[in-house]
């Protein structure tokens, strides 16, 4: 079907249904449905066979394979992880070096920085391992959830090599941007160097995080999360201080080694395919981290190896009976079974909106069409937020924005083809507007991957972590806005300056609207 406003209805109606029901798995089933029917006229039978095709679609694409394999095999390590002790070993000892709820915070935020190669591996493992410190000191899931989501895809798109480096310069080399001229080339220039020059302008990112670390620092709670907060802070105060007779037979060995082992095992992977040269290939290590395109396969095999060191310490260490792994095995698997299956349906609905209802292509080119130059960073960042939003989804969003944004700058401009680089001074902001867009939507999505695997890591619902998060998000997202602006204004002064002045003026909103959020709500619950 043509791109219509009526696109828009079914990821409206899992929004409003979830915030009326609370059911997210209903509102994604009603959102499934709407979406198929919309799509084939309102056929029954049509949408039956259009539901089965897109989940058939989506299940049996490799990546899709890898990450679910991914997901059920993290569930195995993390069970064995308790069984061998690690998880209670590691909450006894850090119990005693943690003094205040604000240490364990900080620590969850620099844990989440250590893994922040890539967000599936950050958002599926850092919870896990905070979790029960974090029930300790009276710290909610829901912010336990958001304090890691902030710290992985707005932290990952920030870092030249993580898995999200290979993406983004694939996708502007299929837009236009290359060093080579050819028919297809709008800009000449390096893909990884716009990459690199545009990271300063990726501001959701870099507010979003700034944010995170100013509400730890300063302990603030307000909206929905306090409430949680007081919860969770008087359930931590009623709790009797644990006997410590156990612990005495456990070591930090059964957690550090698999974390380890799990780290390693994929950066080397990453390198190998990416081919480093090191490990049999031709490309530098920033080439090998630009090069790697198989980040699923990497995930899913350090995850087996370090399924394997796991086994094997524990074996050795008579921590783990061979009679013991088919129960670990189908704990795991049912520890990650509502993940998965949300994500199923969450994805299935995305494919919808995306091929067949095309909603990605109803917002950009309906509020794209008759823009000033000086307005087009706000606007895409804007526009590809909502659009993120609204199919759960920032690779797609990324690759639907960049082919419309590359071409619309050169022709806006006026510039000969292929334009050099230093005559588009716009560029690196509205790269940054899609960019901070992708990241922002994907974050806020009740849709995304990331949100289902964050909640489901921190022990909170998936709709919980999005309804609770929304409020702490506000600032970072308002603050964008004030910088893309000012950027689209002074796109004429160096770029220094430019930078520079939208980044100032950025955090000082970020601050302001944190405090003026706090003042409204009321004061900390707890002592710092």
């Amino acid at each position: 079907m043509e791109p219509s406003w009526l696109s828009l209805i079914p990821p409206l109606i899992v929004l409003v249904t979830a915030c009326v029901f609370r059911k997210l798995y209903l509102s994604l089933l009603i959102g499934i449905m709407t979406a198929a029917l919309i799509s084939t006229s309102y056929s029954p039978a049509k949408s039956t066979v259009l539901i089965a095709e897109r989940f058939y679609q989506y299940i049996s694409d490799k990546d899709s394979i890898y990450m679910y394999a991914f997901l059920i095999i993290i569930g195995c390590i993390i069970m064995l992880i308790c069984t061998t002790g690690g998880i209670s070993a590691f909450a006894h000892h850090m119990k005693k070096r943690f003094s205040s709820k604000r240490t364990v915070e900080s620590s969850s935020l620099l844990l989440s920085a250590l893994v922040g190669i890539d967000d599936y591996l950050n958002s599926i493992t850092v919870g896990h391992v905070m979790q029960p410190i974090a029930d300790r000191f009276g710290i909610a899931r829901t912010k336990l959830a958001y304090l890691l989501h902030a710290m992985s895809g707005p932290l990952v798109i920030l870092v030249p090599i993580s898995s999200w480096a290979a993406v983004i310069t694939t996708n502007l080399d299929s837009s236009g941007i290359s060093l080579v001229a050819t028919k297809t080339t709008k800009i000449l220039g390096d893909p990884f160097y716009v990459y690199l020059k545009t990271l300063p302008f990726i501001f959701y990112s870099l507010f979003t995080i700034f944010s995170v670390w100013y509400i730890v620092h300063r302990q603030l709670s307000y909206g929905p999360m306090h409430t949680d907060e007081a919860k969770a802070h008087k359930k931590a105060q009623s709790v009797s201080a644990e006997t410590t007779t156990s612990s005495e037979t456990y070591s930090l060995l059964d957690i550090i080694v698999p974390l380890v082992t799990l780290l390693c095992s994929v950066i080397i992977g990453i390198l190998y395919t990416g081919g480093y040269w090191l490990l049999g290939g031709n490309h530098s290590l920033i080439d090998a981290f630009k090069n790697n395109t198989q980040n699923s396969l990497v995930l899913v095999v350090a995850s087996l190896i370090t399924l394997g060191v796991t086994l094997i310490l524990g074996y050795i260490r008579n921590k783990v009976r061979i009679e013991a792994l088919p129960t670990i095995i189908r704990d795991g698997f049912l520890l990650m079974a509502p993940a998965i299956l949300m994500l199923i349906l969450a994805n299935t609905l995305g494919y919808i909106l995306r091929f067949d209802l095309l909603t990605g292509d109803y917002l950009a080119h309906s509020f794209l069409g008759a823009l000033s130059v000086t307005f087009v960073p706000v606007m895409f960042f804007i526009i590809t937020a909502i659009t993120a939003l609204l199919t759960g989804t920032s690779w797609g969003t990324m690759a639907l924005m960049l082919p419309i944004a590359i071409p619309m700058l050169t022709s806006m401009l006026a510039l000969p083809i292929p334009a050099p680089i230093a005559s588009i001074p716009i560029l690196f902001p509205t790269l940054g507007a899609i960019f901070s867009g992708a990241v922002c939507g994907d974050q806020l999505s009740p849709l995304s991957e990331t949100t289902i695997m964050v909640a489901t890591s921190a022990g909170s619902s998936a709709f919980a972590h999005f309804f609770t998060q929304f409020p702490y998000a506000i600032p970072a997202f308002i603050a964008s806005i004030l910088s893309f602006l000012i950027s689209g204004w002074y796109m004429t002064r160096p770029l220094w300056f430019n930078l520079s002045i939208s980044l100032l003026l950025g955090i000082l909103a970020c601050i302001i609207l944190l405090q003026i959020l706090q003042k409204l709500w009321n004061r900390p619950i707890t002592s710092k």
